[in-house]
């Protein structure tokens, strides 16, 4: 069965100018022809760019794919509204025989993209019979043999080990090695995962990683410990995670401090008994929503950007790209595809328990106009000031929206926890 693909929330002539565009990078910068719809003969050549991408030798050929790629043209579009680099599965068995099996993921992600969902999810998958481990927020993995944190330049350095030897399923040293065992309630089990095991129990080995530089704890990796980490894990895949609804996004910071304040936490799950005291609405200040909105557009922009060069060079130059209203829209699919994008098919009883399995807990209704209490004044400021917020704001389902200009470069915007 065919599956149904997220509505484009955006005018014709935009619709037109992105599919266009998106057909054209699918074949010469970022290899999207690589979708699940293309049947390619095995014997099919290729030739390499000076930079590096593939493309198809013979034109007519080139241009049949093109063609093909045309009758899954809304999924290129949504795609393409992320990043050009994004990319699905690889199409022919030749290609998928030159990826190594269970390759390592390494997903940049911001705050309130549902990273602790993704992660949550991806733990409970398996493929071939072997689970997937997720790790989230990588650098708190990292401490020193007392159990307590780094200063952050150190960090970095400690990280890049980390990731060299957790990709690798191996404990050749670095900081994550045996003696780290007798601080396994301090540091989340799944950062040990490989101490002491066989590799060959293990299957895709994930972690998410938020790179902004103003984040408190991201570490600024060099371009050297960069290149260890690929040259150590030549296979590793580079995904990204955002959330298109920066409306949404934003209300949704807005709502947390009061979250906060009850349940002492910003993340909450279901079962929690703190849910039934939580307001059915929220007032939102119409000033702070367009700094949450800014910082949204921001933290979108800057880590596709970084994901992207990431890809580009140390990697193939293909980046595989989660949005939350993906998810929401179709979790079991989105798994599906990052199983074969890793070259780790993921096991059908597995994607069948998503139907049924939920972790967090969703506040509020997708309508905004029955959660926001000043609700038509947020609208009136988004209709006078910028129509293509108000179409966010409107959205009642889950949909792939473009960025909307409101962050530029120079803003400075600081990043939250």
């Amino acid at each position: 069965m065919m599956r149904t693909r997220l509505p484009l929330v955006q005018n014709e002539r935009t619709l037109r100018y992105v599919v266009l565009s998106a057909l054209f990078v699918s074949c010469f910068i970022a290899g999207i022809s690589y979708g699940r719809n293309a049947n390619a003969d095995a014997g099919t050549e290729y030739s390499y760019g000076a930079d590096g991408v593939r493309q198809l030798r013979n034109s007519e050929e080139r241009e049949e794919r093109m063609s093909s790629a045309a009758a899954d043209s809304n999924l290129l579009a949504q795609q393409a509204l992320l990043h050009a680099q994004c990319a699905r599965a690889t199409p022919s068995d030749q290609q998928q025989q030159q990826l190594a099996k269970n390759r390592p993921l390494l997903l940049l992600k911001y705050s309130r993209t549902g990273s602790t969902w993704l992660a949550w999810t991806g733990s409970t998958l398996r493929s071939s019979g072997k689970p997937m481990t997720w790790v989230s927020e990588a650098q708190g993995c990292i401490r020193d043999e007392n159990g307590d944190k780094f200063d952050t330049p150190v960090l970095a350095e400690h990280l890049s080990n980390w990731f060299k030897e957790y990709f690798s399923k191996t404990t050749r040293g670095g900081v994550m090695n045996s003696r780290h065992a007798k601080h396994a309630k301090i540091i989340d089990n799944k950062c040990l995962e490989t101490v002491g095991r066989d590799p060959s129990e293990l299957g895709v080995m994930a972690a998410t990683l938020n790179p902004h530089v103003d984040h408190p704890e991201t570490p600024e990796i060099t371009d050297e410990e960069w290149g260890e980490i690929f040259h150590e894990n030549p296979d590793l895949a580079i995904a990204v995670l955002v959330r298109t609804n920066a409306v949404k996004r934003g209300v949704s910071a807005i709502a947390s401090d009061t979250q906060k304040e009850i349940c002492h936490s910003k993340k909450i799950h279901v079962g929690d008994e703190c849910i039934k005291d939580l307001p059915k609405t929220v007032y939102v200040d119409p000033h702070a929503l367009m700094g949450k909105i800014r910082e949204s557009e921001m933290k979108r922009t800057i880590v596709t950007e970084r994901a992207a060069e990431l890809a580009t060079t140390y990697g193939d130059g293909r980046i595989f790209c989660l949005s939350y209203e993906a998810m929401q829209e179709d979790l079991v699919g989105e798994m599906k595809d990052l199983g074969d994008f890793l070259n780790a098919p993921i096991d059908a009883s597995s994607l069948a328990e998503l139907e049924e399995d939920t972790l967090s807990y969703k506040r509020g209704s997708d309508d905004l106009s029955e959660y926001i209490e000043n609700y038509q004044e947020i609208h009136d400021m988004f209709a006078n000031d910028n129509p293509c917020l108000l179409e966010q704001l409107e959205a009642t389902e889950p949909g792939m929206f473009r960025l909307c200009d409101v962050y530029q470069a120079t803003d400075d915007v600081e990043d939250e926890e």
